[in-house]
């Protein structure tokens, strides 16, 4: 085991002691969450997300927010650090803690960060016990696993947990990270060319804050491809102990191959098998499949049903987390424009509305609408994504289609997000707003 000293010597370089660690663009709506959520006495803040979202600059924001200028108050672990991991368990989070208490703050109050929490055996249990004592510490701990939120919290931390989940930026933030901050619709007008400009950039290479960042695209698509080995290896293969390496990186692909697009497991095992010449368990797939959507890489939106049974059976559409990635990921990126749009609107109504709201909607005729939103107990808003509209056929079946669910769903607020057509037409009783995809973004609409 590490010495007090070699702990403190490897947790130095990354806390504020003596010295403000950078800690990036502030993000203003997590920020403002999680200036709220540090303040409750006894509870726990859990940053969660997919891995390279911006969650440690997140937590280290909250860190100073919190702290004010008491940084040594401050404590944060990174425990992917590759001296901790012979270690890795609850004792060395009784070590770390314990060295930072008798050489760096013997001060009651202290804030505490543990980044990448779900790398430790047993953590909850830890950081239960050190709750239920009368030391005052808040706790913020991350990481990049779903089962974060929906197990360990879940059951060892109930009532105790404030949890916050943190994408990749949103357009609106992708614009400040770029230097333009807009707070008010004013600010929109007179620079349409430059909009569409840095959201035909936002398409490409998605919203990770290092990629946003980073001025060489042959770099972007560099660190776009290590952020998704990063998700294969560390947070798949590395946490589920998987064998077959080659089938779950291949899984992967082929999901993101589909993005924006039905499928389902069959399909994919019967496409992976063809690849690979061998047979392979559904079952197998469903599993990956669960891996993937854990570790945030993808998420699903199923058909919109009364019928619980519909739901679990009709095929399902997959998304991708960042339309980056599939651009690092996948080949024919730019020959795909149309299900990209989709995709940037899929994580766009997952942001806002939570993935427990949205479904695509399908009736017998073989119409369909990309997503039906659910407000309460009723469909609020039905979203069309059509890239080209300038085919008479095109306009008239996505307009069919939205109005056949609009009479069905009983909804009013109808959406067709474009590329660049902008107005409002009527047919019959209803309404229907074509926007720009990026000036949808950027607005509310319900």
């Amino acid at each position: 085991m590490l010495s007090k000293e070699e702990i403190i010597e490897t947790l130095a370089p990354l806390n504020s002691w003596g010295k403000k660690q950078d800690s990036g663009i502030k993000r203003g709506l997590y920020l403002d969450a999680l200036k709220k959520y540090t303040s409750g006495k006894g509870m726990i803040t859990a940053i969660i997300g997919v891995r390279r979202a911006g969650k440690t600059f997140l937590a280290k924001q909250a860190l100073e927010a919190a702290a004010g200028q008491s940084l040594e108050n401050t404590l944060y672990v990174l425990l992917e650090d590759p001296k901790f991991g012979p270690y890795l368990g609850t004792d060395l989070l009784d070590n770390i803690y314990g060295a930072y208490r008798e050489i760096v703050s013997k001060k009651e109050e202290a804030y505490l960060v543990l980044d990448e929490i779900q790398n430790v055996p047993n953590w909850e249990k830890w950081v239960r016990l050190l709750t239920e004592k009368k030391e005052n510490v808040k706790i913020i701990i991350t990481g990049s696993s779903s089962k974060l939120l929906y197990s360990k919290l879940a059951t060892a931390l109930t009532g105790r947990i404030f949890t916050c989940e943190v994408f990749p930026l949103s357009f609106k933030e992708f614009l400040l990270f770029c230097g333009h901050e807009i707070n008010k619709k004013h600010q929109l007008l007179g620079k349409k060319p430059l909009w569409e400009k840095l959201f035909r950039e936002y398409l490409t290479y998605g919203g990770f804050p290092q990629v946003v960042l980073e001025k060489d695209e042959s770099l972007k698509l560099q660190y776009l491809k290590e952020v998704f080995e990063g998700i294969i290896y560390r947070d798949v293969v590395a946490r589920h102990k998987g064998k077959d390496v080659s089938i779950i990186k291949l899984v992967a692909e082929l999901a993101l191959n589909s993005f924006s697009s039905l499928s389902s497991a069959n399909r994919t095992r019967n496409a992976a098998a063809v690849l690979v010449q061998r047979k392979i368990s559904p079952n197998l797939i469903l599993q990956i499949l669960s891996y993937l959507e854990e570790a945030f890489l993808i998420f699903q939106v199923p058909i919109f049903s009364y019928k619980v049974k519909e739901r679990k059976l009709y095929p399902k559409k997959y998304y991708c987390i960042d339309t980056g990635i599939i651009n690092a990921a996948t080949v024919n990126f730019s020959s795909n424009i149309g299900r990209v749009y989709e995709n940037i609107a899929a994580i766009y109504l997952l942001k806002k509305y939570g993935k427990e709201n949205i479904f695509y909607w399908k009736n017998d005729k073989q119409e369909d609408v990309d997503f039906a939103v659910k407000k309460g107990q009723e469909i609020a808003m039905l979203v069309q994504v059509s890239y080209d509209m300038r085919a008479a056929n095109v306009k008239e079946r996505e307009i069919k289609a939205l109005l056949s669910a609009a009479k069905e769903l009983n909804c009013a607020t109808l959406v067709i997000a474009t590329k660049d057509i902008d107005k409002t037409i009527t047919k019959g009783k209803y309404s229907i707003v074509f926007i720009p995809l990026w000036k949808l973004l950027l607005q509310e609409l319900i």
